[in-house]
């Protein structure tokens, strides 16, 4: 089940609602375990395969948890093999679901060996919450969490507005919301709140998201035949698909959480507005930047032990942040050139600073998106061949078909109707020119939807109501969120 399908909409979502907060009025816990109940439903409903695994991890770890109690007087030796043990489980399981046969495909390359590929199914989430788990262990092992129960743990995990791309949560963000008599209430205003925001990240996906992304799939399905003016057409449609996309879930995520009166931490804050690649990490998918930061980054030493050291961790930080996303060379290459680019930013950032604004937001920009283009790749090479076209230059002009992508339907009768001279090749060219200057000023003008102020007057109510109906209508085609592939 996704967010941006009927079912989700119109029944799952107004159902758990209702049951949540009538339940909530006669029992504390009872509200608790309805929701624990829908979430699984949610997992369930994909697979329940999914469901499996999920809680067959929820209950290993939840064991481990309470071994760090039982264990409180024991000697550190004794913990430290006990958070070994839990780490070594849940890296073990993401090891195994995503990357087996990425191992095997390397060793057979390297070797010229023929193992076969396993048919493994990756898990829902999996990436997701088995960072959660880890950091949650972590924090346990600390003693920074104490007496959890089974049921606020296992609702923490598998709370649906975030299970399935994040944010990858922490128990300060949330576990404690769960207990928080002053939810336990209908909220109003954060209902309404809540729905503005879900509608208007169902508007970035069902309306800007998929559109792009029809432009993406073109290209790589006739990369043989791509000039320059494709690729570049195919850069810029990618970077804006996987933005909105992402955007767009996290305010979907986010909306939804606060009609239960539980803010998810922000993951998404206009990262095309950064001007250099430091400042794109702190707003692209806060929350992974985060994690590793914390759990592995500091770990390793961070800053502490010299330029050298530091610049060794920041490279192995962003390759692992780049093979989290997938199991391929294209991810790990793109976490590497990440990495190289910090360092880069690193010792050039006194003189890159002094640059003119508009000139750092273009280079950074071009970077993000010629990455950007690496990580939708399936292998090297493509990307490498997208590259080649890019410097070595085809004569064929930008193709038809390809700007066909982005037509809006009614528009040549509109043109009809007003006696407005027109060729289907300039119609598509300017609702292609369309699609890009919106992508360009919704990226880099208004405030990002987590942070701006929401009004409840009548005007909202009515701008609101008819995006919902705009976005329930072009649900022709339910599409996937290009974050559940990682």
């Amino acid at each position: 089940m996704i967010f941006n399908s009927y079912i989700f909409i119109l029944a799952f979502l107004p159902v758990t609602l209702l049951g949540y907060f009538c339940l909530n009025k006669k029992r504390t816990e009872l509200g608790l375990y309805y929701l624990l109940l829908m979430s699984f439903i949610f997992v369930a409903f994909a697979s329940k395969y999914y469901l499996f695994w999920l809680f067959f991890s929820i209950c290993i770890n939840f064991f481990i948890v309470k071994m760090f109690e039982k264990k409180e007087d024991s000697s550190k030796r004794s913990k430290n093999m006990i958070l070994f043990a839990g780490i070594f489980f849940n890296v073990g399981l993401l090891l195994y679901f995503k990357y087996s046969n990425f191992f095997i495909d390397s060793i057979n390359n390297v070797f010229n060996l023929k193992f076969n590929e396993k048919n493994i199914i990756l898990p829902l989430g999996i990436s997701f919450y088995t960072f959660s788990q880890i950091a949650f262990l972590v924090d346990s092992y600390r003693k920074e969490i104490t007496n959890v129960k089974f049921l606020d743990y296992a609702l923490f995990i598998s709370y649906f507005p975030k299970f399935g791309q994040g944010p990858i949560v922490l128990h300060e963000d949330l576990l404690y919301k769960f207990r928080d008599k002053t939810r336990k209430e209908v909220n109003w205003d954060n209902i309404a709140k809540g729905i503005q925001m879900f509608v208007r990240g169902l508007a970035k996906k069902v309306l800007l998201a998929d559109r792009f992304g029809k432009a993406v799939d073109y290209c790589f399905a006739n990369t043989g035949s791509m000039s320059r003016m494709d690729v570049v057409v195919l850069i810029i449609s990618y970077s804006f698909q996987i933005y909105f996309d992402f955007s767009g879930y996290c305010d979907m995520a986010n909306g939804v959480s606060i009609m239960f009166n539980m803010e998810l931490p922000i993951n998404f804050n206009s990262p095309y507005k950064a001007l250099t690649i430091t400042d794109f990490w702190k707003r692209w998918h806060i929350s992974l930047t985060g994690f590793l930061r914390k759990y592995l980054y500091f770990p390793l030493g961070g800053n502490r032990k010299g330029k050298v050291r530091t610049y060794l961790n920041m490279i192995i930080v962003f390759t692992i942040s780049g093979l989290w996303h997938g199991a391929g060379m294209n991810f790990v290459l793109w976490g590497f050139m990440h990495g190289v680019c910090q360092i880069l930013h690193r010792i050039t950032g006194k003189v890159f600073d002094k640059l003119f604004k508009p000139v750092q937001w273009i280079i950074t920009f071009c970077f993000v998106s010629i990455a950007w283009l690496l990580f939708r790749s399936n292998a090297v090479y493509r990307w490498k061949h997208f590259m080649d076209r890019m410097i070595f230059p085809q004569t064929i002009p930008l193709q038809s078909d390809l700007a066909a992508c982005f037509k809006i339907d009614g528009l040549r009768s509109i043109a009809s109707a007003f006696k407005i001279p027109y060729t289907d090749r300039g119609i598509y060219i300017a609702c292609m020119v369309a699609f890009l200057v919106i992508g360009f000023v919704l990226c880099l003008v208004p405030e990002n939807n987590q942070k701006r102020e929401y009004y409840l007057n009548k005007k909202t109510f009515i701008m609101t109501f008819a995006l919902f109906i705009i976005c329930i209508l072009s649900l022709s085609q339910v599409t996937s969120f290009l974050y559940f592939n990682f």
